[in-house]
């Protein structure tokens, strides 16, 4: 309220009373969500707009995937919709666009960028990881999400024999008792750490981004080039 921050995000549950807030200086709010029933939920309470959090998105995610979450979201709700899991590069950029969202949604690789006020030590982890090294638990905060299999080796845990947490009790202390905090010690990132191979500053991972977008883009012209009969255009019956 004291800044009258433009677009807040909100997550884990809709609050009337935050959106409200929000829209009494002219804000808008965009909610978290993991499935279709959330978003209703998300909107009735007032939420502007929704970040589809589909399966292999970083920190607390969803199972569902991107496709058949934006389809079922985009039946019903005509209001910005954005899309996160496992963007870290221009294709998916343009594939979230081609899949009915607004907007592309990227958390991990901004992580491991100079700007972001992140320690290096996760910075270099995100650069290191793969697909294979996301973890998907509920036990550090009672909420299912997906974090990097390396902190969780560093805080003493196997991250192969975690332990469920109970869903009733979210918890960003710690999990089962461990000492490492959620907060700081255990580090959310998405399926797509792949696609990070080093430590760059923001911008030149946006020239990737539009560099990328415009090649997929440029292949499914190529594409439909090919589909579309020569001498007709790809409007002609």
């Amino acid at each position: 309220m004291k800044y009258k921050v433009p677009i807040v995000i909100t997550s884990l549950g809709a609050r009337e009373e935050v959106n409200h807030a929000v829209h009494s200086y002219g804000g808008i709010v965009l909610h978290d969500v993991i499935n279709n029933t959330f978003a209703k939920k998300a909107i009735d309470k007032g939420a502007d707009g929704l970040i589809a959090v589909a399966a292999g998105a970083g920190g607390h995610a969803g199972t569902t995937s991107p496709f058949a979450l934006i389809h079922e979201i985009r039946e019903w709700f005509d209001g910005p919709l954005l899309l996160s899991g496992a963007i870290a590069n221009g294709n998916a950029i343009l594939a979230a666009l081609a899949a009915g969202a607004d907007l592309a949604y990227v958390g991990s690789a901004f992580i491991a960028t100079e700007e972001a006020n992140a320690i290096e030590a996760y910075k270099q982890a995100i650069v290191e990881s793969t697909a294979s090294d996301i973890i998907y638990t509920n036990l550090f905060t009672g909420v299912h999400g997906n974090y990097l299999r390396k902190s969780i080796v560093a805080s003493g845990l196997d991250p192969d024999a975690l332990p469920e947490s109970d869903p009733s009790k979210m918890n960003f202390g710690s999990g089962d008792g461990a000492k490492a905090k959620a907060w700081k010690d255990i580090w959310g990132a998405g399926q797509g750490v792949g696609a990070v191979k080093r430590v760059v500053p923001a911008a030149e991972l946006v020239r990737r981004f539009a560099k990328e977008f415009e090649m997929a883009r440029r292949r499914l012209g190529h594409i439909e080039a090919l589909r579309t009969p020569t001498g007709a255009s790809a409007t002609t019956a």
